[in-house]
């Protein structure tokens, strides 16, 4: 049977072994190529040995190209002839040389068994230890691998608890500025709209709330009509029952404020008495309320 063996090993000084001289002398310089075609053929076999059969001594003479002996006149004599030419070698290095072992059955070469057994037990350990790299080898990956993913899931959940913390700071941030304009409404403005903070904090205690829409229309009086005359009129709709900017805008524009202004300028016109009595018109806020809002 054929085995999984490309060469042999083969000592540079091999000619000088005490043991292929004597086979040198015993059959010529021929037996040294004899000797390495043996071995190449015990090399192949299974357990590195041959049967001692008439098989094995008819290949090994064809091998060897050993030739009949002119003096036989047959060629079955011929093929015998050299058959029994391979046996006698055979049994001259097994008995002659002890290059070769038997034990009657099959025949073998001691120092070529060794030193396959040498490389096979060499080839083993190689492939144990590549075997070993390779398993901690996968082990290191696998170790590298976890370590990835864990520095991926740390990244992960540290991003997430800054996207939460950035949420929460958002939150704050709004529910804090929520906060303060529930305390000061006045705090949606920017700074450089409060200029008629006044105006807007008296409307709030006198009237109502002050919405982005109402802070408009308060600043257009007060463009319009001067600050002191929508601070009349503030005080003037929440002394009448005002609730509304409308009211407010009626009241600073209407014929009531003019009316005022008139009683009080014919106050002054009558002199410095200091006791003459000044009464003011009486209006009918309800009637004006409802003028205005197109009632009645």
């Amino acid at each position: 049977m054929g085995r999984d063996v490309y060469y042999f090993s083969h000592d540079v000084n091999a000619s000088n072994d005490p043991k292929i001289i004597v086979m040198k002398e015993l059959c010529g310089v021929i037996a040294y190529a004899w000797w390495w075609i043996l071995i190449e053929q015990l090399a192949v076999q299974e357990d590195y040995k041959l049967p001692m059969d008439k098989i094995t001594f008819a290949g090994l003479a064809i091998a060897f190209g050993m030739k009949q002996n002119e003096a036989n006149a047959s060629s079955n004599e011929a093929k015998a002839s050299k058959n029994k030419q391979a046996e006698a070698f055979i049994n001259l290095l097994i008995n002659e040389c002890e290059l070769l072992e038997t034990d009657g059955e099959y025949f073998w070469s001691p120092s070529l068994i060794r030193r396959n057994l040498l490389r096979k037990n060499k080839q083993i350990e190689i492939s144990r230890k590549r075997s070993e790299a390779g398993r901690l080898g996968g082990l290191k990956s696998a170790e590298q691998r976890s370590k990835t993913k864990q520095m991926l899931q740390a990244n992960e959940a540290n991003q997430a608890n800054q996207a939460k913390g950035k949420e929460r700071k958002g939150n704050n941030i709004e529910r804090d500025t929520r906060a303060r304009e529930d305390e000061n409404p006045l705090s949606m403005f920017d700074d450089d709209e409060v200029k008629n903070k006044p105006i807007y904090d008296l409307y709030m205690k006198a009237i109502g709330d002050v919405s982005p829409v109402i802070k408009d229309r308060l600043d257009d009086l007060v463009e319009s009509y001067g600050k002191e005359r929508v601070i009349v009129a503030i005080n003037t709709t929440a002394d009448n029952g005002g609730n509304s900017i409308k009211y407010v805008e009626t009241v600073t524009a209407g014929n009531l404020k003019k009316e005022v202004q008139k009683d009080f300028g014919a106050s002054k016109h009558n002199g410095n008495a200091r006791n003459v009595s000044r009464k003011k018109e009486e209006v009918d806020w309800q009637a004006e309320y409802e003028r205005v809002h197109g009632k009645g």
